[in-house]
């Protein structure tokens, strides 16, 4: 179950999961709410601060998501010579989703927490790496 699990987490990285995961919203949302409780733990958040951060943390999660969706999609059906310049401005998006939002992360938390919020995501995403490794090379 947690190998299916860890599986979710990192989907957003890889270009293409297998046919079987992509239609599981159920396995992906415990996926999130798992990274959510490894951020929610890493940050150490009062119950104020709570209240605030976590909607603001899913509609960036999910602006995020839906950039490197596209990206992802510009890569598997763009063999044009302007697929660099598509990737250029969705990283580009990017950057402008996290500035705006970590803009809205200081009003709620200080900056030394701001920092923990995407330290915290890609520990979780290097663990995710890590498990995925040590299940694809068992020896």
């Amino acid at each position: 179950m947690v190998f299916i699990l860890m599986l979710f987490t990192g989907y957003e990285v890889f270009s293409q999961p297998p046919a079987s995961f992509r239609s599981s919203n159920s396995a992906r949302n415990k996926v999130e709410a798992y990274r959510e409780s490894y951020v929610d733990r890493q940050l150490g958040l009062n119950e104020d601060q709570k209240a605030r951060f976590w909607p603001v943390y899913r509609q960036y999660h999910d602006e995020i998501t839906a950039v490197k969706k596209a990206k992802r999609q510009n890569i598997l059906t763009n063999k044009s010579k302007d697929q660099m310049q598509k990737d250029l401005q969705y990283d580009q998006q990017l950057i402008d989703i996290k500035r705006r939002y970590n803009q809205e992360f200081m009003k709620i938390m200080p900056a030394d927490k701001v920092a923990r919020i995407y330290q915290s995501e890609r520990e979780f995403n290097d663990e995710l790496f890590k498990q995925l490794g040590e299940r694809s090379n068992p020896d």
